[in-house]
């Protein structure tokens, strides 16, 4: 190794990324929720199991699925897919309470019984799961079919919600709802827009801007533009005047205006800022 050049960490892609700061009541509201899914066990069963969740992770969805996975999807009011994942042992030793045993673990296929017990009979425990989440647009967690399919491609960051449910026999069972991250994360409000002094204001006042005027967009058939040629006609809506948008470079969007005159020369009348200004 160089001395001379300086160190520097490797990234770890597996590690989580970091949740929004606005997302630490939605976290705190999980955790609080995930012993009350042992009690609907319990009542669903007769047998005792306590049930933790050690916080919530956003991540790829790679990192939460395994090389055998059982997964179904779960509709939960979020404009964006979510997904229950389990592994098999877990699947198998759950239903293994469902049929009145004490949550034996078993490294072997999963039946098509112990996947429909399951989505049937599991995942309506999880319940308190939506309500810790209604303020964040979960509405409830309905789950199609359980299968060991592949998991389709096209998902985004999740956010991970980790559940241990140590059963009776002693095995601690593992089950994880994923979340889409952009549906359910609140957003941190961005930095605030800087006032600048007296001094810097009059310093920018006369720096020139370029400044654009636009029409609003004309939809036309496809079949016109191909057969478009010099001195055609492309015909305005008859508010073409009435929709000017004034933009900065960047198409970044400063006033709505119309046409206008200012003595002999066209110009345009400035109607609303994008301040809220007028």
């Amino acid at each position: 190794m160089n001395p001379d050049v300086p160190g520097a960490d490797v990234f770890d892609f597996s590690e989580p990324l970091p949740l929004p700061a606005a997302a630490a009541p939605l976290s705190a509201a999980v955790v609080e929720a995930a012993p009350r899914i042992g009690l609907l066990l319990k009542m669903a069963t007769g047998q005792h199991a306590s049930v933790t969740c050690p916080g919530l992770r956003r991540v790829a969805l790679v990192e939460v699925t395994g090389t055998q996975t059982v997964w179904s999807p779960l509709r939960t009011g979020l404009p964006d897919a979510a997904l229950l994942i389990a592994d098999p042992v877990s699947t198998i030793a759950l239903a293994d309470v469902f049929l009145g045993g004490p949550g034996t673990a078993d490294d072997r296929p999963v039946t098509a019984l112990e996947l429909s017990l399951l989505t049937r009979q599991v995942v309506p425990t999880l319940r308190p799961l939506a309500d810790a989440m209604a303020l964040h647009g979960v509405t409830g967690l309905e789950t199609g079919q359980a299968t060991t399919d592949p998991i389709p491609t096209g998902y985004g960051e999740v956010v991970a919600v980790p559940l241990q449910l140590a059963l009776p026999s002693g095995y601690v069972a593992t089950l994880t709802l994923c979340l889409p991250a952009k549906s359910l994360l609140p957003s941190d409000p961005g930095p605030a827009m800087p006032i600048p002094s007296q001094t810097a204001a009059d310093t920018l006042s006369d720096v020139p801007v370029e400044v654009a005027v636009r029409m609003g967009a004309v939809v036309v058939p496809a079949a016109d533009l191909d057969g478009l040629q010099p001195g055609d006609v492309v015909a305005l809506p008859a508010d073409a005047a009435h929709t000017l948008v004034g933009l900065l470079p960047g198409d970044l969007p400063l006033f709505s205006a119309e046409l206008g005159r200012r003595d002999a020369r066209r110009a345009v009348l400035v109607h609303t800022l994008e301040t809220g200004e007028h």
